[in-house]
């Protein structure tokens, strides 16, 4: 595996409406890195942050939002799992907490893997009260060039194999 000169960054915003204090929390999905076709490129992630567009949460009301970096195209709402190959990232977080003061934050990225295929940021829950919230996201990333064997080994994790046992 050979390091490109090439750093790069994905960022956007994904707009969730408000939900009433007992409803079901939001969920949403956004495909990052479609594949390509190329599989002696990859990403190596190594940043993942999100934050509300209200980042003080000074227009009143509870927000909380829950993230991660998934390879699988199949996870639409599952809550984060560590034991998951194709999870590769994960972020919270939180204003306006009954009885707390300020922001809660919390972001780990599992730096071995590399993203040949399919990236996917998944939202499997977006509290947010009193008004729609707009979540940003901010990923960067590495570029990568592999070889066919490694290609072949990062295909496979993002399949939830397990290659190391």
């Amino acid at each position: 595996m050979k390091r490109r000169n090439r750093v790069r960054t994905l960022r956007g915003t994904i707009k969730f409406p408000a939900r009433s204090s007992g409803a079901s929390p939001n969920t949403g999905r956004r495909e990052l890195i479609l594949d390509d076709g190329r599989i002696n490129v990859g990403y190596r992630i190594i940043e993942f942050r999100i934050w509300n567009s209200n980042m003080t949460g000074s227009a009143g009301g509870q927000f909380e939002s829950e993230a991660h970096l998934s390879m699988g195209v199949d996870i639409t709402s599952s809550r984060s799992d560590a034991s998951d190959n194709r999870e590769i990232a994960w972020a919270c977080y939180a204003t306006g907490q009954p009885n707390t003061s300020g922001v809660s934050y919390f972001d780990l990225v599992d730096p071995d893997h590399i993203v040949v295929r399919d990236l996917n940021i998944i939202f499997p829950s977006v509290t947010n009260t009193v008004a729609d919230s707009r979540v940003n996201y901010y990923i960067l990333m590495e570029e990568y060039d592999i070889t066919d064997q490694e290609a072949i080994i990062s295909i496979i994790k993002e399949e939830s194999q397990d290659v190391e046992n």
